[in-house]
């Protein structure tokens, strides 16, 4: 129906699955036309997810958008109301469209109801609630009875905590200096489905069974000479550096490395390079082990399998490892109608919302394990610097080591060996050129993290200036 028709016919229709671009900015329209003759039911819900743009140096930068949670009216002759969801595919995956779904773009609005009842019909089919976000849609699937058939007890927030100051994160390493006047021919090779393969074969501890050991408070002497090998968890350790050789190892500093963290399946890798494990200050985890995320991961993999990898479900699946990690903080939700809060004005594009700000403390989820999610970021990292190790021996010249892949030299006379699983070939790069440890330019991809546009401008000027320099000095010599 056509927009006017819509607003005809909103006030009486059934609760229903709408879907947006700039959804917030559809709210705004709604709310100029509704809130003058509808002052006492006309009601919606949005809340803002603020996220840290990558930036060089100390300035950090934070990327608000505003998720439409509900809206409708009050009462309308059904207990507590009729309410509407509102889903947007900016809001959800920071992507165009036709990065999130295959097909023909030229009608947006066919596009939109694809990707909707594609999106809705998977969610009806799984019993999972639909969110405007992919982490509320993820974040159910860590108490499926498919996967946890048991409720679990929560884990408590101050191992959470310590566990959240030492996540891995992603490790990056480069092995040339970045110029623009130096390219290379390359071959990226990455971890195919990185997190749930790691996450379908790595061993967890249970939370029921979580426990702090040693000295967890302070961190001031040994519990334990060795780790156990029935352990499953993070250690807090002292380690002897190996003296000779480089290992790209993820550790800092050379001789004895006082109070180390590391995750027990990382522990191996580490002690394969050389390093000795002089004691053990403290270690949180169990012995007994939790099967429930490999399961899930697995369920993740046939699911990707059965819709051909969809760019619209690979998000919301990965999503489920990030709510891992979620901590309690104080949350804002912005409410048309409130009994107590302040008045504030949101931006929502070409309009403006204005409502009740409602403050409150957000207790930590139950589902939070940060272990388990420093784990599978333990395990990639883990992952990719082996693989580095394994094409050095075998002759291969490594320029970059990334998250979750490798990017090698390509070199006719030196083709690369059988990869191991999850290891594949992705593709070719020419015309490669790093810009800093994590951020590299390329032919047919880029990647750019904690490159402002900016710098990216003044990097292809210099390229471009260095290029045309080059072309003329080969035309004075001819």
């Amino acid at each position: 129906m056509l927009l006017d028709q819509l607003v005809r016919r909103l006030p009486t229709m059934q609760r229903t699955l709408f879907a947006a671009t700039n959804g917030a900015d559809l709210l705004a329209y709604l709310d100029n036309i509704f809130a003058i003759p509808y002052p006492t039911t006309w009601q919606w819900r949005t809340s803002d997810i603020s996220r840290d743009v990558p930036s060089v140096g100390t300035v950090r930068v934070r990327s608000v958008t505003v998720a439409v949670q509900w809206f409708g009216f009050r009462g309308n002759g059904h207990k507590g109301g009729i309410f509407h969801r509102l889903i947007d595919p900016v809001t959800m995956y920071r992507k165009s469209m036709s990065e999130i779904m295959a097909g023909d773009h030229k009608s947006k609005l066919a596009w939109l109801l694809k990707w909707a009842v594609t999106l809705r019909d998977w969610c009806i089919d799984n019993r999972l609630q639909i969110s405007p976000t992919t982490g509320g849609i993820g974040a159910q699937l860590l108490t499926d009875p498919r996967f946890y058939p048991e409720a679990r007890r929560k884990v408590p927030r101050q191992t959470n905590d310590r566990a959240r100051d030492t996540l891995p994160g992603n490790h990056y390493c480069l092995e040339v200096i970045p110029s623009p006047e130096r390219e290379y021919r390359v071959t990226y090779i990455d971890q195919h489905r990185a997190h749930h393969y790691h996450a379908r074969l790595l061993k967890f501890p249970h939370a029921n069974h979580l426990y702090a050991l040693g000295n967890f408070h302070n961190l001031d002497k040994f519990y334990r000479e060795q780790p156990s090998p029935m352990f499953m968890g993070l250690y807090c350790l002292d380690l002897l550096a190996p003296r000779f050789g480089k290992h790209y190892s993820w550790l800092k500093g050379n001789g004895i490395l006082e109070r180390q963290f590391v995750y027990t399946n990382e522990l191996p890798h580490l002690l394969d390079m050389g390093y000795l494990i002089l004691g053990v200050r403290a270690a949180w985890g169990s012995t007994h082990r939790d099967s429930g995320l490999n399961r899930l991961a697995a369920w993740a993999c046939d699911q990707l399998d059965r819709h051909d990898n969809a760019p619209w479900l690979k998000p919301v699946l990965l999503s489920a490892y990030g709510c891992l990690a979620c901590k309690g903080d104080h949350a804002q939700t912005v409410f048309r109608l409130a009994r107590r809060g302040e008045e504030t004005t949101i931006a929502t594009g070409k309009r403006r919302l204005t409502g009740i700000a409602v403050k409150r403390k957000k207790l930590e989820p139950g589902i939070t394990n940060v272990i388990h999610r420093g784990m599978i970021e333990a395990a990639t990292r883990s992952e990719s610097i082996g693989m580095a190790q394994h094409l050095i021996l075998r002759g291969q010249r490594i320029l970059q080591i990334y998250a979750d892949a490798v990017l090698v030299e390509a070199d006719d006379d030196r083709p690369l060996p059988l990869l191991p699983e999850p290891w594949e070939v992705k593709q070719t790069l020419n015309h490669y050129q790093p810009l800093s440890k994590q951020a590299f330019i390329a032919d047919g991809m880029s990647r750019l993290p904690g490159v402002s546009h900016r710098e990216l401008l003044v990097y292809n000027e210099r390229r471009t200036i260095e290029h045309v320099n080059g072309r003329r000095a080969a035309e004075r010599l001819l």
